[in-house]
């Protein structure tokens, strides 16, 4: 019984160190290949409330930027584009970049945003909504033209994490559950 038992322990954690293996060699080459010039914050941030439209939005991304490729557009809540001029890298900072915007008080604004990584060459692109409104907060908020999702809180965020990654998660939880049903039914029966 005591070998049996041991037998068990051995091969539950021969099964870890191979699903830790293989998720360190998965995952680490995942992770690189997914931050690109990816957004990290802005200003404004996603999602917020202002009491003023700003005249500018600031986006800081997580590798150097390219000026080929860039693009930063704003447009108002009735689909206007409301930033001026070209979005500029910033000089201190390789992985910022900005564009004015004249604000017309519009409830919601839309920033689309594309890039190239200076780094691996990747282009990347996204969007962000914020909102305008003199009392610092949305009662109610008007028909969004863009179709993105607009809160007045700190709205719920993605991991980031590919689909493939939490499958594979939970087939590891699997196997490490079944193994050890298997062997406290094994245990039960002697």
């Amino acid at each position: 019984m005591q070998r049996r038992h041991q037998h068990f322990l051995r091969t539950i954690l021969a099964t870890i160190a191979i699903l830790v293996a293989v998720g360190a060699f998965v995952l680490i080459p995942a992770s690189r290949a997914l931050a690109h010039a990816a957004f990290v914050s802005s200003d404004p941030a996603p999602n917020t409330v202002l009491r003023t439209a700003p005249t500018e939005v600031v986006i800081h991304f997580a590798q150097v930027l390219s000026p080929q490729g860039l693009s930063i557009v704003v447009y108002d809540n009735r689909g206007r584009i409301v930033s001026v001029g070209k979005a500029q890298i910033s000089f201190s900072d390789p992985k910022t970049a900005s564009i004015a915007m004249k604000g017309d008080g519009s409830d919601i604004y839309r920033v689309d945003w594309q890039n190239v990584s200076a780094e691996d060459g990747d282009p990347t692109l996204g969007a962000f909504v914020f909102g305008v409104s003199p009392t610092g907060k949305l009662d109610k908020v008007p028909a969004n033209p863009y179709g993105a999702s607009m809160t007045t809180g700190s709205g719920a965020s993605s991991s980031g994490l590919p689909i493939w990654v939490t499958a594979l998660v939970g087939i590891a939880g699997l196997l490490i559950g079944g193994a050890g049903s298997t062997a406290l039914t094994r245990r039960a029966r002697s």
